[in-house]
């Protein structure tokens, strides 16, 4: 296994040489390590000057591939709200469990992704889960929790079923994600592979020796050799200290530039997982240019495809500007590759501008005419007899007065054509980093003119944009897999559950929320798609307008113009359908009777509490108003507003109007001592009863 796998990493470095020194040179060009070629006689006065366009145009296209988040995007695997549901959440999830990636491994994975497929061509994600690590705990406290619950006898069944359940969960939100990722730096990452995918994954990489030997469980002996784990574990743990001890000695005293570091040769098929070590004493042993290893670790692991035999996981490669040629160094470009040559050119260019400018800006002087010799005296040319070999050299000082003729020596410029060739160089960089994309535009230029021209200067990223979605889509559905299959517990993210890319909801609070999701929400399916969005507003108002247009000739439907807008077909219609369902004249009706009745009540809590009586309430020592007579204030509001509308009444009926003078009165008054035909003695009941006239008075009128 050893010699197998030392055999195929050599292998796949020996091919991949070319693509190495590539990446080696654009290292070199971004980072000014290139030398400037100098004559001998001017490196005195010459001062190296490096253009910084290289790394600007580095930084400004991978800031403007992922300065939006990526959004996921599942199809339901149905119809109906169940199914859209279930896609909504496994959006949210996986968006939420990328940000907790990326905060946990406190690196912008995504950005440095970018960065990898623009400037080298090519970008490697690697997802592995760490269940063991993360969750070592875990089963120990469930287990612990589970026989304390099952000995406590006052608890059925079904209370310690749910205690159980509540416990492990809120337990499972304190710990780490069971899943990590991190960037693979493309020039460690060789590779064999065929029409169904990789075959095999090999990193060749360089670690800090503590932190391999720590991990791996190895250690050195004196002449530099990694010790193999079971050796190692062997030893006297006396003995283990000693060499512990001296693991720094022997690491300082190993070759030049690997002083520090462990080489660790890291090979996945579709099955096994291989792990070798090499130490500052295997690296020149044996024939090869890798040395010797020692086997560290060998795993079986479950991410192949056992009848395609090929890799599943962890690995998520993708290319730049992709070609067709089967070379590594030229099936994938970056957007450098064709300029770098024109980068140290534009440096030595740039130098002999400085070296012209520093000549002739500190120039040097000659003397005209010998010493001694008095103004307007004729003389000999100055230097035909060698008399100026006796004098002596004379600093020049500005504002001295020299008492003979000096003159400064026009020294040689750079001249004209370099300036020419400085300028083709700048229009042909200009190719991978136009002036419309960086800011810089003319005011005579309309604003259609510069979207078309933004546009066409992003289209030439369009196929880093495309490879990099799909790479990223399938590492997404890699790790849902790891959660139904590996992991089989529901797992946690903080992230967003109505709003979407961090927008609010109608009642203006994000609605922000731990995200689960576990086997019985995957259920098998893990097709997802990742959408990046290097656009501009613009660009966006352009979309959304195109949108609108498909929708008013029915050329889309509704869930599929709000995808493409971004959002989720089931969020919006609910958001829209609560809107439209507060806005009606019913609900805003309830509303204001709602409001009424709680200011009613609010008002009634504050007269009791200064002791004022009650709007309606009967005066202490009066009487209860006749039936069909207003209480005292006239319309039932305090202090007896007149015309005022009456409050409403118990269960929402208004009182009885106020009566008009005379109303509810009997025309005329009822004999004394009774009443008509079938009515009670004293008259109508909660009618007034007006007495006769006394003996000796004058009938009142209408009655006897």
């Amino acid at each position: 296994m050893e010699r197998a796998t030392l055999e195929l990493a050599q292998d796949l470095q020996h091919q991949f040489a070319d693509r190495d020194q590539l990446y080696k040179d654009i290292d070199a060009v971004l980072f000014g390590e290139l030398p400037v070629d100098i004559p001998e006689a001017y490196r005195k006065t010459a001062i190296e000057v490096r253009s910084p366009i290289a790394m600007h145009i580095a930084t400004t296209v991978t800031a403007a591939l992922s300065v939006n988040p990526m959004s996921t995007v599942f199809k339901p695997i149905g119809f109906g709200d169940v199914y859209q549901t279930n896609s909504t959440l496994r959006e949210h999830f996986f968006e939420a469990s990328w940000k907790r990636q990326e905060q946990e491994a406190r690196r912008q994975l995504l950005r440095l992704f970018m960065w990898s497929m623009a400037v080298k061509g090519e970008g490697v994600i690697k997802t592995v889960e760490r269940q063991r690590a993360a969750w070592n705990q875990y089963s120990d406290k469930s287990k612990d929790l589970e026989a304390e619950l099952n000995a406590d006898p006052e608890l059925d069944q079904h209370a310690k079923d749910m205690l159980y359940d509540r416990s492990t969960e809120d337990y499972k939100l304190a710990l780490p994600y069971p899943i990590c990722s991190t960037d693979v730096p493309p020039e460690t990452f060789y590779y064999t592979k065929n029409e169904n995918g990789f075959t095999s994954v090999v990193e060749i990489k360089e670690l800090p020796y503590m932190q391999a030997l720590e991990k791996f469980g190895t250690g050195l002996n004196s002449s530099g050799e990694v010790i193999p784990p079971k050796t190692w574990s062997g030893l006297d743990p006396r003995a283990a200290e000693l060499a512990r001890a001296e693991w720094s000695t022997t690491m300082r005293g190993s070759r030049a530039g690997a002083e520090q570091t462990i080489r660790c040769v890291e090979a996945w098929d579709w099955q096994t997982q291989v792990i070798l070590l090499s130490g500052p004493g295997q690296r020149n042993k044996g024939n090869g240019s890798l040395g010797e290893a020692t086997l560290c670790r060998v795993l079986r692991h479950p991410y192949g495809d056992p009848v395609l035999k090929s890799l599943k996981g962890p690995y998520f490669h993708s290319l730049g500007i992709t070609t067709a040629s089967r070379l590594p160094e030229h099936a994938g470009l970056s957007i450098l590759f064709g300029f770098l040559r024109l980068f140290p050119l534009l440096d030595s260019l740039l130098t002999m501008q400085g070296n012209a400018a520093y000549l002739t800006g500190y120039p040097a002087f000659k003397k005209t005419t010998p010493p001694g010799v008095l103004p307007g005296l004729p003389a000999m040319p100055y230097g035909t007899d060698a008399r100026e070999q006796n004098t002596k050299a004379q600093l020049i000082e500005p504002g001295k007065l020299f008492p003979f003729d000096v003159a400064p020596i026009d020294q040689p410029k750079s001249g004209v054509e370099t300036d020419k060739l400085i300028q083709g160089i700048r229009d042909m960089l200009e190719w991978a980093l136009p002036s419309v994309v960086q800011g810089m535009v003319a005011s005579d230029q309309s604003g259609y003119a510069l979207n078309q021209a933004a546009y066409l200067a992003r289209l030439g990223w369009d196929p880093i944009v495309s490879n990099a979605e799909v790479a990223l889509g399938e590492r997404i559905g890699f790790e849902s897999w790891l959660i139904e299959n590996r992991i089989s517990e529901k797992v946690y993210a903080w992230g967003e559950i109505e709003a979407k890319r961090g927008k609010k909801t109608i009642g203006g609070q994000s609605k922000a929320a731990w995200l689960g999701i576990g086997p019985d929400d995957l259920k098998g399916v893990h097709r997802y798609e990742v959408k990046l969005a290097p656009s501009t507003p613009s660009n966006e108002i352009i979309e959304t307008r195109a949108i609108g247009e498909k929708m008013q000739l029915k050329l889309i439907t509704y869930e599929d113009a709000v995808e493409r807008a971004g959002s989720n077909p089931d969020e919006v219609e609910k958001s829209w359908l609560l809107h439209d369902l507060k806005s009606s004249q019913e609900i805003q009706q309830e509303l204001k009777n709602a409001i009424f009745q709680k200011i009613a009540t609010i008002r009634s809590a504050r007269l009791e509490a200064a002791g004022l009586p009650q709007p309606g309430a009967v005066p202490p020592g009066a009487g209860p108003p006749p039936p069909g007579m207003a209480p005292p204030g006239g319309a039932g509001v305090p202090g007896g507003t007149p015309g005022a509308p009456p409050l409403p009444g118990p269960g929402g009926m208004p009182p009885n109007p106020v009566p008009s003078p005379g109303r509810g009165l009997p025309v005329a008054p009822p004999p004394p001592g009774g009443g008509g035909p079938g009515m009670p003695p004293g008259g109508i009941p909660g009618t007034p009863v007006v007495p006769g006239p006394r003996a000796g008075q004058m009938p009142l009128p209408g009655g006897g």
